[in-house]
């Protein structure tokens, strides 16, 4: 069995969201609240680094590298999860022109706060993300410290496991309803996505997958899953039945962090009816895409549709709302 560092308070609440399931129409709307995971309000991604901060342990390392885009919520949970267990940290940022941004806001305010050392890349040199950070983990050991690199999202295999946990959570809380729901929620770069489609295959189905995606293409996020399920038969079989989740492109709009005034309007809406919070990035553009889908009817077949909330308000605090406010 693997061993995790327990980081969150867990179980989170599933809540129902009333207001929004009756203006919305649809199916029943409810919200898996991760955004009171309680840690730095790290929301989802403490589950996989939990993970992940166990074998650093185990391994004997020092220090944490990973990477993500200037206002990353993975790259806040792995900052603070460092200060809090006593291990260095440095987070690779990207940014358009690979340039610190003038002002830090939102995640990024606390990437400094954490103590975290920062190094920005360009937006052409994520692809080398794994070079990168090997790079850097080599200089760290020739100066004497052992390095532990989690991948972006931490989504591998540990990351995968972190979230299986996550989904055999929910299932004990619907293994009484009648009908399995939906659970919907953002995809990007595929932990999150596999570790819900592992434990639906594991606990018999009691619930359907469907991510959508943020940024990236159909295609883009089938490959990270392969990457994962690669990995994960280094550790023994698939379940042999294992589905491949539902995946929609749909709606990522202007692509990764571009926000129209629509989707900022949705997620105002999705505020007012419900008191919670959503990042314009991630939680914000699925609560967009759950409203469009149940207005094109794609969710007709399901009595109820569980939102998976991941967290990330302080993402909040890094868009304007000025026009849909008008302030």
């Amino acid at each position: 069995m693997l061993e995790k560092v327990p980081l969150a308070n867990l179980p989170t609440p599933l809540q129902p969201a009333d207001r929004l399931s009756k203006v919305w129409g649809g199916p029943r709307i409810w919200i898996k609240r991760d955004d009171l995971t309680g840690f730095g309000l790290s929301g989802n991604k403490i589950r996989k680094i939990e993970y992940h901060v166990a074998a650093a342990r185990a391994a004997g390392a020092t220090v944490l590298i990973t990477m993500g885009a200037e206002q990353s919520n993975h790259c806040r949970a792995t900052a603070l999860a460092a200060a809090q267990l006593g291990f260095d940290c440095h987070l690779f940022l990207r940014t358009a022109d690979g340039n610190p941004p003038a002002v830090a806001t939102g995640n990024h305010l606390l990437h400094h706060l954490s103590g975290a050392t920062l190094h920005f890349i360009r937006a052409d040199q994520f692809a080398d993300r794994a070079q990168l950070m090997g790079a850097l983990a080599a200089e760290l050991s020739a100066a004497g410290s052992t390095a532990w690199v989690i991948p972006v999202g931490a989504s591998d295999y540990l990351g995968m496991r972190g979230f299986a946990a996550a989904g055999h959570e929910l299932a004990a809380q619907i293994v009484d309803w009648a009908a399995p729901p939906v659970v919907w929620h953002a995809a990007s770069s595929g932990g999150t996505t596999a570790g819900l489609a592992m434990a639906a295959a594991e606990t018999g189905h009691r619930f359907t997958v469907y991510g959508t995606s943020v940024g990236d293409t159909i295609a883009e996020l089938n490959s990270f899953l392969d990457q994962i399920w690669t990995e994960t038969r280094l550790h023994g079989p698939l379940p042999e039945n294992l589905q491949p989740p539902r995946l929609t492109d749909a709606y990522i709009g202007g692509g990764y962090a571009v926000i129209s005034d629509e989707e900022l309007a949705c997620q105002l809406e999705a505020t007012r009816l419900t008191g919670l919070l959503f990042d314009p990035v991630y939680t914000g553009k699925a609560m967009y895409a759950l409203r469009e889908e149940i207005r094109h009817g794609g969710l007709d077949d399901f009595d109820d549709v569980i939102f998976w909330h991941t967290g990330g308000g302080f993402g909040v605090f890094a868009h304007d709302f000025s026009e849909v406010l008008d302030v």
